[in-house]
């Protein structure tokens, strides 16, 4: 009976999960591929943030990607609920948290574009810090495990960590942005907007690469956790 739960649970974690990466790479896809298609050479993502892709006024595609992002992001904060559920461990319950705070706050992001610039920084930045959180948290527990299949989202939540220990690392970015010394609002100003922009935003594409590297890893842990568990392998 308590297997039967559990596949049940997995089963729903696994649904959920997958839902919520095709809303969100729908939503990033059409919006992306139609401002190139209006702009041609002149759009580059090395040019403009997600947060500037989904500003309303700015961008003729914002509903789309922030559409994506809020119903994407929901439907993995249940994932991740479920995940939570099927939790054994206080340290696997404390990535699970983590994993849900992530999510919801990619889902403001989209819920409050740039042009509610304060709340929308405020996601950004909790967004950030416990998405840097639960891939910390994921390394511990995948270390724990020590499973085959787990070497994907070990993998995978490094490539997070490291891309969010880059984003925070005030000191590496205090010159590109003149200041001294830099504060998180700064920082974060500095993801989603910048001007005059700079030859290689570097700031924005690494938040694109936490974006892409998140997805990936969350797909990974449908994979090779919730799918197992779902089909009563584990």
């Amino acid at each position: 009976m308590i297997i039967n739960k559990t596949e049940k649970i997995a089963r729903l974690a696994y649904l959920f999960g997958l839902l919520g990466l095709f809303g969100l790479f729908l939503g990033i896809v059409l919006s992306v591929t139609i401002e190139y298609i209006q702009y041609g050479d002149k759009y580059t993502l090395l040019q403009y943030s997600l947060s500037e892709l989904g500003t309303y006024n700015r961008s003729s595609t914002a509903i789309l990607i922030n559409g994506g992002l809020f119903f994407g992001s929901l439907s993995l904060t249940m994932s991740c609920l479920f995940g939570l559920q099927m939790s054994n461990r206080f340290s696997s319950g404390l990535m699970w948290l983590s994993l849900i705070v992530t999510f919801i706050a990619l889902a403001a992001i989209g819920l409050f574009p740039l042009n509610v610039h304060h709340l929308h920084l405020h996601a950004v930045s909790i967004y950030i810090y416990f998405g840097f959180l639960s891939a910390a948290l994921c390394v511990v527990e995948c270390a724990i495990e020590r499973k085959p299949p787990l070497c994907m989202p070990f993998i995978l939540s490094c490539l997070v960590l490291m891309i969010h220990g880059a984003i925070l690392s005030h000191e590496y970015w205090r010159e590109s942005l003149g200041a001294k010394p830099i504060s998180d609002g700064m920082l974060f100003q500095a993801i989603v907007s910048q001007s005059p922009k700079p030859a290689v935003w570097w700031l924005s594409i690494l938040f694109w690469g936490s974006i892409v590297s998140m997805w990936l890893w969350m797909l990974s842990i449908c994979r090779w956790y919730f799918l197992p568990h779902r089909q009563g392998k584990q």
